[in-house]
């Protein structure tokens, strides 16, 4: 539980940085500031859903499930507008996809 919440914060404040950055850079109306903005509240909401993970465990389930969704769909988003990098789409597709497979196993395991 603990590596995917580091996972998790780790992946959403590398990914919500490089959005944040986006606005520094680009400005409205740029495909770059649409995956800024996108990506950088996708980050930061997957990111408190790792510190979440951390510090209730189960009971976090529902919110990490949400965050990885939230995750996924800004990284297609991003990626989409050719603005994500390869390495940077890996991270935010292979971070949620843990983060969801790690929540779905939680369910199967409470439910057996």
């Amino acid at each position: 539980m603990k590596a995917i919440a580091i996972l998790m914060i780790v992946a959403g404040l590398t990914l919500g940085w490089g959005g944040a950055m986006e606005f520094r850079y680009f400005g409205p109306g740029t495909d770059q500031f649409l995956a800024g903005l996108m990506a950088a509240p996708g980050g930061l909401i997957f990111a408190a859903a790792g510190v979440a993970l951390w510090r209730r465990g189960r009971r976090a389930r529902g919110v990490v499930m949400a965050a990885a969704l939230v995750m996924l769909t800004a990284t297609a988003g991003a990626t989409a507008l050719r603005v994500m990098g390869p390495p940077a789409a890996l991270i935010g597709v292979l971070s949620s996809i843990a983060a969801l497979t790690y929540a779905w196993r939680l369910n199967a395991s409470a439910t057996a």
